[in-house]
């Protein structure tokens, strides 16, 4: 890693360009326009299916959000990787639960761009293109599997029990799949399943393109929840779910080439956005702390309040650039973009939380309170400590992968 810092000195640039802040501030302009104003009130709508912002997907659509990774060729504005992080932080200044919504759409992009071949491209992206309120979704966890699958234990009695075993010229897929992001409102699944339950899932994974109108595949229920609630966490089933050979990616046993080769930036955009969350609890805690007064004067003027906020600051400022540096390097290829990746979301994560939770101090008994956004935003904060992968597993795969020159341990994104 030294080595390759010093490699990469001469090119360090810490501003963005016009481009990017334009699109930088075209992202904050439809928050500030849309969401901010309503996220608050639809984040306590009961029901998680009427939870889901459809209006809004819609119109990131027609604003060229929602495929900002698509290839150019296809209808998108393929979109470099530090620039989705930086849309990203800023939806998740507006909602959290919005911001995965895209950054999955986001994510699987990687996948349309450079894992599909030209007849799958044909086949799948026009469609998601054309669709306004099209979203994607990766079905990974299971009831028997979480964070385990990111390759930090690998042996064939890992908990992936959903199957695919070739039948002719097609492959049946078997098992359920929980707490997956999009989930049951997705019209795209990429969908990890074991051909071979004798190998490890180094061996034994594979990927599978699955519409959400194949018969077999079969949606369950949205799992209510305290965080991202306006982004769905579904359950859904495989039951006999027939689709064509032709629908793998790359082939048999190569979910981990998957993993590591096609979405380098993967880490990087999910931590874009739980640091929007951090942004947003230092903003409001800041107006706030300018405008409380207590003991004769603002409260900012007291240190104990002047010394959390500089923290709050410091801790996101590290944050953003851990973030940057990462999707830098990922959108350069650069074999170390996987291991700054994890950093980032571990640093960003950590760092929201703890931003949220001295917002709630500065707030003191308001910070609780429903008259204020801050208990979301702790509400959202907490959820990255874990979504994507805990932070443990996170960071015990980032010193696994330094054992090995070549960063060849680190499996997968």
């Amino acid at each position: 890693m030294a080595q390759q810092i010093i490699l990469l000195e001469g090119a360090l640039d810490f501003g963005l360009t016009e481009e990017q802040i334009i699109l930088q501030l075209k992202a904050r302009a439809f928050v500030d326009k849309y969401i901010k104003n309503e996220a608050i009130k639809r984040d306590r709508i009961q029901n998680a299916k009427d939870r889901i912002p459809w209006d809004w997907i819609k119109l990131a659509d027609k604003e060229g959000f929602r495929t900002m990774g698509v290839p150019k060729e296809y209808g998108g504005s393929d979109q470099s990787i530090l620039n989705m992080c930086i849309v990203g932080e800023e939806f998740g200044v507006g909602d959290l639960g919005f911001a995965v919504i895209m950054d999955q759409c986001w994510k699987m992009s990687h996948l349309f761009k450079d894992a599909m071949t030209r007849e799958q491209k044909e086949k799948f992206i026009p469609k998601f293109v054309n669709d306004p309120l099209a979203t994607t979704a990766i079905g990974i966890s299971e009831p028997d599997i979480g964070s385990d699958h990111q390759g930090y234990y690998d042996h064939k009695d890992i908990g992936m029990k959903t199957t695919a075993f070739k039948e002719g010229d097609n492959y049946v897929l078997n098992g359920t799949k929980h707490y997956i992001s999009n989930g049951c409102m997705a019209k795209l699944y990429f969908i990890t399943a074991r051909t071979d339950t004798s190998k490890p899932l180094s061996e034994s994974g594979a990927v599978f393109i699955v519409p959400s109108d194949t018969p077999g595949f079969k949606p369950g229920f949205f799992h209510e929840k305290s965080s991202q609630r306006l982004a769905t966490n579904g359950c859904f089933h495989l039951e006999n779910c027939k689709i064509s050979n032709d629908n793998i990616l790359l082939g048999e046993g190569k979910l981990v080439e998957l993993r590591s080769k096609y979405m380098p930036g993967s880490k990087a955009e999910a931590a874009a956005t739980v640091l929007g969350v951090g942004r947003a609890a230092y903003e409001y805690a800041f107006n706030y702390a300018k405008n409380r007064k207590q003991g004769g004067k603002l409260i900012i003027d007291h240190q104990a309040v002047s010394l959390m906020l500089a923290k709050m600051i410091m801790l996101l400022d590290g944050a953003r650039l851990q973030i940057w540096k990462a999707a830098w390097l990922a959108d350069k290829s650069d074999p170390d973009a996987k291991i700054q990746g994890l950093i980032s979301k571990v640093r960003a994560s950590e760092a929201a939380f703890e931003v949220c939770t001295l917002a709630t101090e500065i707030l003191g008994g308001a910070g609780i309170m429903y008259d204020h956004p801050v208990e979301k935003y702790l509400r959202d904060s907490v959820s990255f400590l874990h979504s994507d992968g805990t932070n443990q597993v996170c960071s015990l795969r980032v010193t696994k992968a330094l054992t090995s020159e070549d960063n060849s341990k680190i499996y997968g994104f």
